[in-house]
């Protein structure tokens, strides 16, 4: 008899610590205000959380995303990409490219999925199809041969444009696709990205704020326009399996992925890390050659004084 009172204890605890953990794990979708996101596991495609993620939604520069696989896959890299006029036109973010001017492709890539230059993705598409339009025609024959059947792109940066359109499923399978690559995969994680403007040198930080301070983050891509608010996609391992996180329509992003992460991991990032790891790009300037200028500044202003002397000699000897 003192033995089955002690198994009844023993179930009853096993059952409220495992009532306790569940609601420890469950998401308030509430909370949340992303209009839609999904958390997929990505080899067997088991949806752990998600919310009316076959919702078309506008992409922002999630775009991109298919835009490096595509210019990854048809281009091998070391060519040299001169831009139309039509990059004057296109607005921030961008690497400020000059028509005409020879940038290596590979730069463009990078830039493209790391700085999220709109520039760049312009450059790539009319480069690889000719004109925007028809590389976006190539985006969606890809898209449609990954079953991304909801998906629809005008353009190759992801800036607003009408009919343009994709779904947190369909935006899975694509960066589940990308991922494949081991070329996209090495870019997306790229922390940093040096690229020559002219005779500077600037160095731009990724956008993916999760690199910097969560450990599990693999890769990512951020998206923003005022018409499509926040979005987001990324991927992260956890017990040797990788997971993939989309986000369409959110008022803070980072705030909901946190939310929604913590599903699967008992730490996430703190609000702290999170603005301590915003990206930022600086001018890099070489201290050999600063340092060469203030010496011949120095060297001018001897010469000047001495000009003064010999001019006006002292009485005293």
């Amino acid at each position: 008899m003192k033995f089955l009172k002690q198994i009844v204890l023993l179930f009853f605890f096993l059952v409220l610590t495992s009532l306790s953990y569940g609601q420890n794990h469950i998401l308030d979708k509430n909370n949340v205000t992303a209009t839609s996101y999904l958390l997929v596991e990505k080899d067997t495609w088991k949806i752990i959380d998600g919310r009316d993620y076959h919702r078309p939604l506008p992409p922002a520069s999630t775009t991109k995303v298919l835009t490096t696989i595509i210019a990854i896959e048809n281009i091998k890299g070391n060519e040299i990409i001169r831009p139309d006029t039509g990059v004057l036109k296109i607005p921030r973010s961008k690497l400020n490219l000059k028509p005409g001017h020879g940038y290596r492709a590979q730069d463009l890539i990078k830039g493209t999925m790391i700085e999220s230059a709109n520039d760049a993705a312009y450059a790539l598409a009319t480069y690889i199809g000719s004109s925007e339009e028809n590389f976006a025609n190539l985006m969606n024959e890809k898209a449609r041969q990954l079953g991304a059947v909801n998906t629809n792109f005008k353009n190759a940066s992801g800036l607003y444009a009408p009919e343009q359109f994709t779904t947190c499923y369909d935006l899975a399978l694509i960066f589940r696709y990308a991922l494949s690559n081991p070329a996209f995969t090495e870019i997306a994680r790229t922390k940093y990205f040096l690229f020559k403007e002219g005779k500077k040198t600037v160095r731009y930080q990724n956008h993916n704020r999760f690199l910097f301070c969560f450990e599990p983050a693999i890769a990512g891509k951020t998206g923003y326009t005022r018409a499509s608010r926040h979005s987001y996609v990324g991927a992260f391992e956890k017990d040797g399996k990788t997971y993939i996180l989309t986000i369409l329509g959110s008022e803070d992003k980072w705030t909901d992925a946190v939310k929604i992460l913590k599903v699967l991991y008992d730490r996430v990032p703190t609000d702290e890390e999170l603005r301590l790891a915003k990206a930022s790009s600086f001018v890099l300037t070489s201290y050999k050659k600063e340092k060469m200028k203030k010496t011949s500044l120095k060297k001018q202003k001897t010469k000047v004084k001495n000009k003064k002397i010999k001019r006006n000699p002292s009485k005293k000897r």
